[in-house]
C-alpha cells in the first residue's frame, strides 16, 4: 500500500459523508415539524371533542327543568328557533360558551381573551307542527382558531357574528355533535 492510502479519508469523502448526513438530519427535523403539528391538532381535537360531549350532558340536565306546565325554566332549552347561537354563561352552573387551552370552563365576561376555545348552540323542536312532543334536537359547535388564521378576536367574543363563523373554515376549526333531549313530564 501506498503512503497516501494510509492516513485516512480525504476531504471530498469527509464532505460526501457530512453532506449526507446533513440531508438525513434535515429530514428528520422536518419529520418532527409535522409531527409536532399534528399532535396539537389531536390534541385541540379531543378537548372540543370532551368540550361538545360536556355540553350535551349539560342540556342533558336542562331538560330536567324543561316541564310542559312551565313550573320551572331551563337555563339553555329556551331558544329554539332553529338558528345557531351563543349560549349565556351561568354562574350557577358554572358553565358557558368559553374554554381555555385545557377544556375548562372560562367566565369570558370577565376576560374576553381567555377563550381558546367557543361553543355555540342549535336547539329546533320536533314535530312543532303537531304542537310539539317534548322532543328537541340538539346540536352542538365548538370551535378555535387555525393555526395562521385571521378569524375574530377574541375567538369567543358577544358580538361576533354566529352565522358566519360556521362558514369561516378558513380560519376556524369545528367539532359538531348532535343529539336529542325529552321534555321532563
Amino acid at each position: 500500500m501506498t503512503r497516501a492510502r494510509r492516513r485516512g479519508f480525504t476531504v471530498v469523502e469527509l464532505m460526501i459523508a457530512l453532506t449526507v448526513f446533513a440531508i438525513g438530519v434535515s429530514g428528520i427535523i422536518a419529520t418532527q415539524k409535522v409531527t409536532v403539528a399534528a399532535n396539537q391538532h389531536a390534541k385541540n381535537l379531543a378537548i372540543a371533542t370532551s368540550i361538545a360531549q360536556a355540553w350535551q350532558d349539560q342540556l342533558a340536565v336542562d331538560a330536567t327543568y324543561w316541564t310542559p306546565d312551565g313550573t320551572t325554566q331551563p337555563d339553555w332549552l329556551t331558544s329554539n328557533n332553529g338558528a345557531w347561537f351563543r349560549p349565556e354563561y351561568k354562574g350557577a352552573r358554572n358553565f358557558g360558551a368559553a374554554f381555555d387551552a385545557l377544556g375548562n370552563v372560562v367566565d369570558d365576561t370577565a376576560d374576553p381573551n381567555a377563550a381558546q376555545f367557543c361553543t355555540h348552540l342549535r336547539l329546533t323542536l320536533l314535530y312543532p307542527q303537531t304542537g310539539g312532543n317534548g322532543l328537541m334536537r340538539t346540536e352542538v359547535r365548538v370551535f378555535w382558531r387555525r393555526d395562521g388564521g385571521s378569524g375574530v378576536n377574541p375567538v369567543c367574543g358577544t358580538g361576533n357574528n354566529v352565522p358566519a363563523i360556521g362558514a369561516d373554515i378558513d380560519d376556524y376549526h369545528f367539532v359538531y355533535q348532535t343529539s336529542a333531549v325529552k321534555q321532563s313530564p
